[in-house]
């Protein structure tokens, strides 16, 4: 069975069960993906997205929400340590961004993808990462079909640098 449809079947007992206890445990996931972009949102980039409650009335609502903010790539459940500070929110979601337009960023995918790597590297393995580095890249470059990495003048001094050692 689907597990998006164990979780919410879990959920849905969790919210109507006499004791109000959970009879297993409900995990929370995280979502990754694109912003989308509007009237209100102008600035492109990576939109990660925590759910921070376990029991949710509506799942269908908060699908809803989920595709008007942003393209989600992909999910994964969230550690113990991010579903405790999960606990402390009293909002349905968080939403962190990695911008392209930041100054750190430049304009680069790539630095996009290493800047929300390093975010995720305590909670997230290394081949998880890779995998949603690899998604969030592929979605993207369909989307913009004739994007080039920018050539940044610190790139070019590192490779210069490497090149001199060898």
């Amino acid at each position: 069975m689907n597990t998006i449809l164990i979780d919410q079947l879990k959920r849905l007992e969790l919210q109507h069960s006499a004791d109000k206890k959970p009879a297993s445990k409900v995990r929370l996931r995280v979502y990754y993906g694109w912003a989308k972009l509007g009237k209100i949102r102008k600035r492109e980039g990576i939109s990660i997205i925590y759910e921070n409650t376990e029991g949710v009335a509506d799942h269908h609502r908060m699908g809803k929400v989920l595709t008007k903010a942003q393209h989600t790539v992909c999910w994964r459940y969230q550690t113990e340590g991010e579903a405790k500070d999960a606990k402390q929110i009293n909002r349905v979601f968080t939403e962190y961004s990695v911008f392209l337009d930041d100054k750190k960023i430049g304009g680069s995918l790539e630095a996009a993808l290493r800047q929300n790597s390093l975010a995720d590297q305590k909670n997230v393995s290394p081949s998880e990462r890779r995998k949603i580095a690899d998604r969030l890249r592929a979605w993207y470059m369909s989307e913009h079909k004739d994007y080039k990495e920018p050539v940044r003048q610190l790139d070019m001094f590192e490779e210069l640098l490497r090149e001199n050692e060898i």
